[in-house]
């Protein structure tokens, strides 16, 4: 075995779902009830449907429930969760996840749009719901779009006005 000249460049290890490591953790679990539980996928924000029998939806309008995690956990013959079935959402942590487009900065702002799908964005929009930051991502021609997102539980930050207010 020849000794390595050279290191691997970009984060092409992580599975979209998955927790980076150990550290402060706080997750909750919910049942899954989607319109198309083809769309139930693992590392997309979720939404409280109905908060009085905790179920959720990806994306939406609702509360923020977490990203669903776990995608190990489950014994599925699909690519997908069924709907009536239990999961994990990280509401606190560090976990991989897949971005829209590729993240160009650690600490950018990550928001979900109306299917749950992620992106980072370098400014805010009114309306924008921030959920966690940028933690690390080296782009890679295997994985363009793996990030590692930090949840904090922080409250939904807004833009600064501009302007006259």
């Amino acid at each position: 075995m020849a000794i390595p000249k050279s290191v691997a460049n970009g984060m092409i290890s992580g599975v979209v779902g998955e927790v980076s490591h150990f550290g402060p953790l706080r997750a909750t679990s919910a049942v899954l009830d989607s319109a198309d539980e083809k769309k139930n996928l693992f590392g997309l924000a979720y939404t409280y449907k109905d908060a009085s029998v905790e179920s959720v939806q990806p994306g939406g309008n609702g509360t923020f429930a977490g990203i669903m995690i776990n995608p190990k956990a489950y014994r599925i013959e699909t690519e997908y969760a069924r709907n009536g079935t239990q999961g994990e959402f990280l509401t606190m942590g560090e976990v991989y996840v897949e971005v829209s487009e590729s993240a160009s900065a650690i600490n950018m702002p990550v928001v979900f749009n109306a299917d749950g799908e992620l992106t980072a964005k370098a400014t805010l929009d009114a309306g924008d719901k921030a959920i966690g930051f940028v933690s690390r991502h080296v782009g890679s021609a295997e994985t363009p779009h793996l990030c590692l997102v930090r949840l904090t539980e922080i409250p939904y930050p807004t833009p600064a006005p501009t302007g006259d207010a």
